[in-house]
């Protein structure tokens, strides 16, 4: 597994140990302190690049590979040539290393719809890309794909934002949760209709690894959540489960999709993907591991 101590990684790492999978994760950005740190047995971890390193050791005994390594961020501004590097030139290699006899489940995003025309969005509507990591997204799968169509074993997947305990800091969720707590402003660049697809790690865990059994070659798979949310109404059950009221610091607007639903029947059909956490519970959970603890009014319900 690429970016296997990322977010989404480490969760999934366990939950393919818990299968008796045996994983090598492979991660670009190790400390000490992660190195020492198994995720669990049967997890082993190498640091590596698989934009620029060779593949062919960490691929030798591999019988498949989920990649999730990429450089994150909407709303980050990224070099142009890094998010390339690290987005599309690592998935086109890797695509390449395994040829047509092993599979590869490619992490994609949400963003590549942009701002769909239909809504809830199924896979087959257009990409539409606002911003230049969308940009590299759509490069990555259009590679894959590609590779698919002329025999390789590739399924891809579309996350929707995926939120929980161990949300990197600099996600909406991680950070509204530190800037409630500490009665800090919180950072606000959504415009007032906005809406997400909000999806708990587990479900999407849950979505990668139904993909790696079951999904068949050169198809593309949603990874929904339990529905779309507005954007303010996620705040107001931040607030609501801290017992603070926020203040909004409002910031310039990204070039990012008003509005993101998923079309959940695809990956329900072949997957037998249900997503089952919805964004309250999510929501409580992620605070407990961010804190330590739940505010008094939850404690109290």
């Amino acid at each position: 597994m690429t970016g296997g101590l990322g977010f989404i990684g480490r969760h999934l790492c366990r939950a393919l140990a818990e299968r008796d999978y045996d994983v090598l994760c492979v991660d670009r950005a190790l400390s000490g302190e992660e190195v020492a740190e198994p995720h669990a047995a049967g997890v082993t971890t190498v640091r590596a690049d698989v934009s620029v390193d060779p593949l062919a050791p960490l691929l030798e005994g591999a019988d498949a590979v989920i990649h999730l390594a990429a450089l994150p961020g909407v709303r980050t501004m990224h070099p142009l040539t890094d998010l390339w590097r690290h987005n599309a030139h690592a998935t086109a290699r890797l695509a390449d290393a395994l040829g047509t006899g092993r599979r590869l489940v490619l992490a994609s995003t949400s963003s590549v719809y942009g701002n769909a025309s239909r809504i809830p969005t199924p896979e087959d509507s257009p990409t539409s890309p606002l911003n230049p990591y969308a940009v590299t997204k759509v490069a990555a799968e259009s590679v894959s794909l590609a590779c698919a169509r002329r025999g390789a074993d590739i399924v891809v997947c579309r996350l929707f934002t995926v939120f929980g305990p161990g949300q990197r800091l600099d996600m909406a969720f991680s950070r509204w949760i530190d800037a409630v707590d500490r009665g800090r402003p919180v950072p606000w660049c959504a415009p007032p209709d906005a809406r997400r697809e909000f999806t708990y790690v587990d479900d999407a865990v849950g979505g990668l690894a139904a993909a790696l059994e079951r999904g068949r070659p050169g198809e593309i798979y949603n990874l929904a959540g339990t529905g779309s949310t507005p954007v303010r109404g996620a705040l107001a059950e931040i607030e609501g489960l801290l017992g603070c009221r926020a203040r909004l610091s409002t910031r310039p607007a990204f070039s990012e999709a008003a509005v993101t639903a998923a079309c959940n029947r695809k990956a329900y059909e072949e997957l037998a993907y249900v997503p089952r956490v919805g964004l309250r519970e999510g929501l409580e959970r992620q605070i407990e591991a961010a804190l330590g603890l739940l505010a008094a009014p939850l404690a109290a319900a």
